[in-house]
């Protein structure tokens, strides 16, 4: 469990106290009370308020506010303030305000506005930190550290150059190495000075938006190492506040709030770093469930398996999107449940109560403006606090067990989209989610590695788009397949090494030898264009056409089968899915984009080789995940259709921890319904 304080699932809010009186304080305590909420986040935004000038602060206000809600059995997620620096201290210390990538220097304003390489900034971060966990050292009311809040922001300043010159110096050692991995010969980019290194900007090699709105870059080996530079300058930011933290609570667990699934961090490394991860969910209402457990997927990846923290997530409303739709009735407890089936031990929300003025007043909260609980969403909330509260630690520490796993790289994404061709239209986790989608919809599930995780536990590794791959992580995946593993990747993989310089030698590059075979060309489709994959008994199927889009690639069989063609062009009667037996194993390779049928025709095959079950058959409408513990099963059903869906559950009779009902043989669930089933009871 998160904090053993706390046995069941944390259940709460981001609090802003500071915005209210104390007699609302009175008010919010008793709402807290009827939703059966046990934990608040606090505050997350208040540096000015507790550090009014450099050398004063005041944590009396603070005080008051945490020993009441722990008098009244509400714990605290004790947050730095420090994603929102006081204006004095921007005014004392300008440097501490970021840079943008087009050269603009910001002044004090917004939030996550600081320069992760200020020495002034890191500094005060640590100090305001420091001061905090002494203050509450002894403080039983606090049982989670919250540091920062939703990091990402980059800065292109001066002490950021210097800061990446360091780092530079630190990796490649001497400049030999650097202008080799960064291909300097190309344009006349030879470094011979560190000195003359400048950041990767709109005012040097970025441009800003060029890709279908990406930026695109002139050279992709200093634009990535740029990001890898800010993602490991903002960790330690993080690692900083942490470590002050850490001198007066051994024991508490520190965390910070990820924003979704981030772009701008390698969130793997931040994951060795947390002692839980925890994200801010925000889907839009047009989002397909499915993306959204990949999201809870990936983060449940970042601690390789142990239970995450859903830290934020609106009630209703959101207040940024282009159109921001309310949830409709349902849709709050049916998606925190979603969170928790994919390995979630506690729910949060932003916020608390909704605020009255600035950008985020339209924003939903727990407490809307109305000021009561007697509303749609509020009624929805107080039952899903009970039914948390009813479910004690069931549940908690409770792990999914995955047979499949996907590996998803940063520094890939990083490559794959910054790429200057083939397509503009090659992004990276859409094309994962075409085959995290298919298993999603067959009810297996998966866990999110990194390339160069202990794959031995799984049966099946897909890597889609791994573009650009290390030698340890080919090393690695090649150990897996020649173990008895299949593996299965697709068009544009293993082109680039890990500075994103082609291996020469022929495409697919790192993989030829894996996979048998040898990509001569690519192609790219414009949008209205498609071709066609004929496959037949190879794939355990009728002959059959499908459809692809995208890319097509022109390849070449050297050992491997060929298990579908392609239809159309120039390259008609070309390999386009071709397997090849390694070792023990098979790498499988996919040389287009095809439609989701075949996509899930493929993956149907390789899991009847492997013996890999659906966790209960039905039909796509309805998600379902399992958590594990303690040889105790417990089944998640979700209804995220707009009808009555009936499955069957064979032979066995199940329990339902919601309500207490026995079922068995078939069954009905009401849309936007859910029920977690446990056998262990009625099979004793």
């Amino acid at each position: 469990m998160i904090n053993d304080k706390i046995k069941g699932f944390f259940y709460g809010a981001d609090y802003n106290p500071d915005q209210w009186s104390e007699e609302t304080w009175i008010e919010d305590i008793r709402q807290m009370k009827i939703h059966g909420v046990n934990v608040v986040t606090l505050p997350v935004f208040s540096w000015a308020k507790l550090q009014p000038s450099e050398n004063e602060f005041d944590f009396s206000w603070l005080d008051k506010i945490v020993n009441l809600l722990y008098e009244n059995g509400i714990y605290v997620n004790m947050a730095t303030p420090t994603a929102a620096q006081p204006a004095w201290m921007d005014k004392k210390y300008p440097e501490i305000t970021r840079t943008d990538i087009n050269g603009h220097k910001r002044k004090h304003g917004g939030r996550v506005n600081f320069c992760p390489n200020s020495p002034e900034y890191r500094r005060l971060s640590k100090s305001i930190a420091s001061k905090m966990a002494e203050h509450y050292k002894d403080n039983p009311a606090i049982v989670l550290w919250h540091v920062n809040n939703e990091y990402g922001a980059y800065c292109y300043c001066e002490n950021c150059r210097q800061a990446f010159i360091k780092w530079l110096k630190n990796k490649y050692i001497n400049l030999e190495n650097l202008n080799k991995c960064w291909y300097t010969s190309f344009w006349g980019h030879t470094i011979y000075d560190f000195d003359e290194i400048e950041v990767p900007s709109a005012l040097t090699e970025i441009l800003p938006g060029a890709l279908a709105g990406r930026d695109g870059t002139y050279f992709q080996p200093i634009a990535i190492d740029y990001k890898r530079f800010m993602s490991d300058s903002l960790l330690e930011c993080f690692k900083g506040e942490a470590l002050e933290i850490r001198k007066y609570h051994k024991d508490t667990p520190i965390t910070t709030n990820i924003w979704s699934v981030s772009h701008e961090l390698d969130l793997f490394r931040w994951g060795e770093q947390c002692d839980i991860a925890s994200w801010d969910s925000y889907p839009s209402n047009k989002d397909h469930p499915s993306l959204i457990a990949f999201k809870h997927d990936v983060i449940r990846g970042l601690k390789k398996g142990k239970p995450f923290l859903l830290m934020e997530q609106t009630p209703s409303q959101q207040n940024w999107q282009p159109y921001n739709a309310q949830k409709r009735p349902g849709v709050m407890r049916l998606l925190s449940y979603q969170c928790i089936a994919h390995g979630a031990d506690g729910i949060m929300f932003f916020q608390w109560r909704q605020s009255l003025g600035a950008c985020e007043k339209y924003h939903a909260a727990m407490v809307p403006h109305v000021g009561h609980e007697n509303t749609r969403i509020g009624i929805e909330l107080t039952q899903l606090g009970m039914e948390l509260r009813s479910l004690q630690d069931k549940i908690i520490d409770s792990k999914t067990e995955s047979e499949i796993a996907f590996i998803m790289d940063w520094p890939n994404w990083w490559g794959v989209e910054y790429s200057s061709g083939p397509s503009v239209d090659l992004t990276y986790i859409d094309r994962i989610m075409k085959y995290y989608r298919a298993l999603y919809d067959l009810h297996i599930s998966v866990d999110i590695v990194e390339p160069t995780a202990d794959l031995s536990k799984y049966k099946i590794v897909i890597a889609p788009v791994l573009y650009m791959v290390s030698d340890e992580s080919i090393a690695n995946i090649e150990k897996f397949v020649s173990d008895g593993g299949t593996f299965i990747t697709t068009f544009f993989s293993g082109i680039v090494d890990e500075n994103d310089i082609v291996r020469s030698g022929g495409y697919p590059g790192a993989f030829r030898k894996l996979l048998g075979i040898w990509v001569e060309e690519v192609d790219a489709l414009y949008p209205e264009m498609k071709n066609g994959i004929k496959t037949g008994k190879q794939m355990d199927t009728s002959e059959k056409s499908y459809e692809c889009k995208l890319i097509c690639e022109v390849l070449h069989s050297e050992n491997a089968a060929v298990l579908g063609t392609f239809t159309e062009d120039y390259y008609k009667g070309f390999p386009a899915i071709t397997e090849n037996a390694y070792g023990k194993g098979k790498a499988v390779y996919v040389a287009s984009e095809p439609e989701d049928d075949l996509i899930k025709v493929l993956l149907e095959k390789y899991c009847k080789e492997k013996n890999i079950q659906p966790i209960i058959k039905t039909n796509a409408d309805v998600e379902i995940t399992r958590r594990v513990k303690d040889n105790n099963e417990y089944i998640f059903i979700l209804n995220h259709s707009s009808c009555v869906q009936k499955i069957s559950l064979q032979e066995k009779t199940y329990i339902n921890l919601l309500n207490g009902d026995i079922l068995k043989n078939e069954i009905e669930i009401e849309s936007k319904e859910v029920l977690i089933l446990n056998d262990s009871i009625v099979n004793s």
